[in-house]
């Protein structure tokens, strides 16, 4: 027997390569013989969401933070669910989560993503100024040229924010 992380890894090439169905049946198989992996609820939860059903994947999602709340991957992909949906409110906080956590450098690898996220989400909610400090911070980790493309995007709308005001 094929271990699952192996399995989890052949299902994510195939949804990459559009068998999102097969991708599919993969994950519930994985899930139907442990239901608390990480990579098969994470990677189901996107499938979910990609194929529209974005309310369907929050669950997963929650499921995820709930079963591994150290995992920075796991909240910022709650997050990102969140925010598609339009549940700012929700999403803003698993953003912040998430953000916390790139302190373990277990996380770290999820930097770029996550705060990218939390751009999003500040950005939503009109939180023009903290949301280009954190393009900043995680220019000054790593380069990320989307990164760098909404954090200009973010400084041009914090400019007409401020003309007009005046």
């Amino acid at each position: 027997m094929t271990a699952p992380e192996e399995r989890v890894r052949e299902a994510r090439l195939w949804a990459f390569a559009g068998r999102r169905d097969e991708a599919l049946a993969e994950t519930d198989a994985i899930l139907d013989e442990a239901p608390e992996h990480l990579g098969a609820l994470l990677l189901k939860a996107d499938l979910l969401q990609q194929s529209g059903a974005g309310e369907a994947a929050a669950v997963l999602y929650e499921r995820a933070v709930n079963l591994a709340p150290g995992s920075a991957q796991a909240w910022n992909d709650h997050a990102r669910c969140l925010h598609a949906l339009g549940r700012h409110d929700e999403a803003l906080p698993a953003a912040e989560r998430a953000h916390a956590l790139l302190a373990d450098p277990a996380n770290a690898v999820h930097a770029p993503a996550v705060y990218l996220t939390l751009i999003w989400c500040l950005r939503e909610k009109r939180l023009l100024r903290v949301a280009l400090a954190a393009a900043e911070e995680c220019l000054a980790r790593t380069s990320d040229a989307v990164v760098a493309e909404w954090g200009g995007q973010i400084e041009q709308e914090l400019a007409e924010a401020e003309r007009e005001r005046c």
